[in-house]
């Protein structure tokens, strides 16, 4: 089957009514073609496969035997699930007549509807149980960064512990976007992130890009510091530029006004001829 693109991989998935066990292979396997990373299962070691065996310990002392739905050595574990859609409202006439079949009432609570608290629930469920996973895997093999619950056609929930502990996951990048919807896929950096956890996890770890960031901002002071000191002693130069920082730093936390049409520091700086001409004079 020729590769989707994304478009179609989107329309053909959100409409996908067949169970879990049927189709959620299928759909990790597209889901690597549309992010263009190599398809599980190529390895001879198991280090990336579907169905990778754990053994894992029971409150008696005894194991049993599970499988990881997706297992990709030091990158992710990845439980999959595939929930019911939300229907159109109901009529009172079907209303009536649901309450009249028992048959239609169990079905209704045996299988969690999409974006409801009782799905909330089963995707929570899903993450403790990968979490499970981890905590079962064989000691060769190391904590994996990131953990993923798929709802197939419908959401990607996203968790990482950087630690490497297989302790302390949490929502990926924050609370507030650690759901990917299928539709999301279409954003390019979104692609890019879900490739990432395949390929080099431990890249997306922010405390990395922050000490990153850290240097190349002390690389910049560093040098306007010296520039500085040409004319002014070190401890004036000091002062002044952690003055400066401070003042920053007191624009973004909501100490000093920063835009809504407020006069700021960091506008008075970008008010300024390059020569920094009246520089003193706007700052008093």
């Amino acid at each position: 089957m020729p590769k989707r693109d994304i478009e179609d991989f989107i329309s053909h998935w959100k409409g996908a009514t067949a169970p879990e066990q049927s189709i959620s292979q299928q759909f990790l396997c597209e889901l690597c073609e549309l992010l263009d990373v190599p398809q599980p299962g190529n390895q001879r070691d198991g280090s990336y496969t579907f169905e990778f065996h754990v053994a894992e310990l029971q409150d008696d002392g005894t194991t049993k035997d599970r499988r990881i739905d997706l297992y990709k050595r030091a990158s992710l574990i990845l439980e999959s699930k595939k929930f019911q859609e939300k229907v159109a409202e109901q009529s009172d006439l079907e209303l009536a007549a649901e309450q009249m079949g028992a048959v239609a009432r169990r079905k209704k609570i045996a299988a969690p509807v999409r974006d409801t608290d009782r799905w909330d629930d089963a995707m929570l469920k899903a993450f403790i149980q990968a979490r499970d996973y981890v905590r079962a895997l064989p000691p060769s093999e190391p904590a994996p960064p990131f953990l993923l619950v798929v709802d197939v056609g419908h959401v990607i929930e996203i968790r990482a512990d950087f630690s490497l502990t297989g302790r302390a996951y949490q929502p990926f990048p924050d609370p507030l976007t650690y759901r990917i919807q299928l539709d999301q896929l279409r954003d390019e950096k979104i692609r890019k992130q879900l490739k990432q956890i395949w390929t080099d996890p431990l890249a997306l770890d922010p405390s990395k890009r922050s000490a990153e960031v850290t240097r190349e901002v002390a690389k910049h002071l560093a040098e306007l510091a010296k520039s500085f000191e040409k004319k002014h002693s070190p401890k004036i130069v000091a002062e002044f530029l952690t003055r400066c920082l401070f003042c920053m730093f007191a624009e973004d936390v909501g100490l000093l006004p920063n835009g809504d049409g407020k006069p700021g520091f960091t506008a008075l700086l970008n008010s300024l001829p390059t020569n920094g001409e009246g520089f003193e004079t706007m700052l008093r």
